[in-house]
């Protein structure tokens, strides 16, 4: 009767240790992997708000060129001309705080509390309606060819009725045609929407909606530590009679828990960082903005290490428990022997 009991204690001790793993590594993907203050991190540390120009860039040209009302004149604007625009109008704090936004945004869809992910526009429509706006549109047209004899006849037309043609005209008339810029530049502006939807501008039926199955994983990771628990209980129950069983049964399931932990912590983050790309890739057009897929594809690297970081800490510290517990049983189980 005793040897079974022993059996089934160890049992209940190897599978704590293989529970314990598992839900180190799933209670600290939970915690982190939907967060965005993880990503914000990753996207400090990889230097990618420098990039925000040009998916900024990206989006707005890919509104405008799909909305069959914009002004001909926007959509003549290029991909390059508008991250040219954006960078030298929006001040490197100003782009952090839009994207953080716009990240905030996405994990707000992902979590369940919004319907929607939007990035927004209004830093850049209050700049281009001031002054600053004047001077970025004299730099688009004289970034583009100059003016043909036609063009120059449609200008010298639109100073009647409005309209300015999208090419570079001669210094001498570019004054004159400055305060048209300014009236046709700013009704322009103000057609730009104030934030550009990145996920959810279709309706989706909710017994269709993917944050659906990933609700219930995430709850399936949170519930991990009940599974550790219930075996260590079972260790308690079949292996401690005494002091010593419990230093013992206790002691050597934490220090081998904590131990493998933290190793496969220091050495897994290739590993959960193909995983979270994987992840990326066959998730990427329901839960990532294509315009943010291949920046948050680039902290993948980061992102694994923030989430494994805190693996390694809390297995360092349950080794070193599980250590001092097996130490106090060798060190209480030579001081019986040596009493009697």
């Amino acid at each position: 009767m005793d040897t079974f009991r022993k059996f089934i204690a160890g049992v209940c001790a190897v599978l704590f240790i293989i529970s314990g793993i598992a839900t180190l590594f799933a209670f600290n993907i939970e915690w982190k992997a939907f967060d965005s203050a993880t990503y914000k991190r990753a996207f400090e540390k990889q230097n990618l708000y420098e990039r925000i120009p040009a998916l900024l860039a990206n989006a707005l040209f890919t509104f405008i060129n799909q909305n069959v009302n914009t002004d001909p004149y926007l959509k003549a604007i290029t991909v390059d001309d508008w991250q040219v625009t954006i960078a030298t109008l929006l001040p490197p704090l100003e782009l952090k705080a839009t994207t953080d936004l716009a990240l905030d945004s996405v994990f707000d869809y992902v979590n369940n509390r919004s319907d929607t992910a939007v990035i927004s526009l209004l830093p850049l429509k209050s700049t281009l309606l001031g002054p600053a706006g004047i001077t970025v549109a004299k730099q688009i047209l004289q970034a583009q060819p100059d003016c043909t004899t036609e063009q120059l006849l449609q200008i010298g037309l639109g100073l009647l009725n409005g309209d300015i043609a999208l090419c570079n005209p001669p210094e001498e008339m570019l004054g004159l045609v400055t305060p048209m810029i300014e009236s046709q530049f700013q009704a322009m502006t103000l057609t730009i929407p104030d934030e550009i939807i990145l996920i959810g501008d279709t309706p989706i039926d909710p017994q269709a909606d993917p944050r659906v199955r990933l609700t219930q994983a995430r709850t399936l990771l949170k519930i991990t530590p009940v599974f550790p628990l219930l075996f260590l209980f079972g260790v308690t129950i079949f292996g401690v009679r005494s002091l010593v069983d419990w230093l013992k049964w206790w002691g050597w399931p934490f220090l081998l828990t904590g131990a493998a932990s933290s190793v496969l912590a220091l050495i897994g983050s290739p590993v959960l960082g193909w995983i979270i790309q994987r992840v990326m890739q066959i998730e990427g057009s329901v839960f990532i903005p294509p315009i943010l897929l291949s920046a948050l594809g680039e902290t993948v690297s980061v992102v694994s290490a923030e989430i494994l970081s805190p693996v390694a800490i809390e297995g360092s510290i349950l080794a070193f428990f599980g250590l001092l517990m097996v130490l106090v049983g060798i060190f209480v189980t030579k001081q019986r022997a040596r009493l009697i």
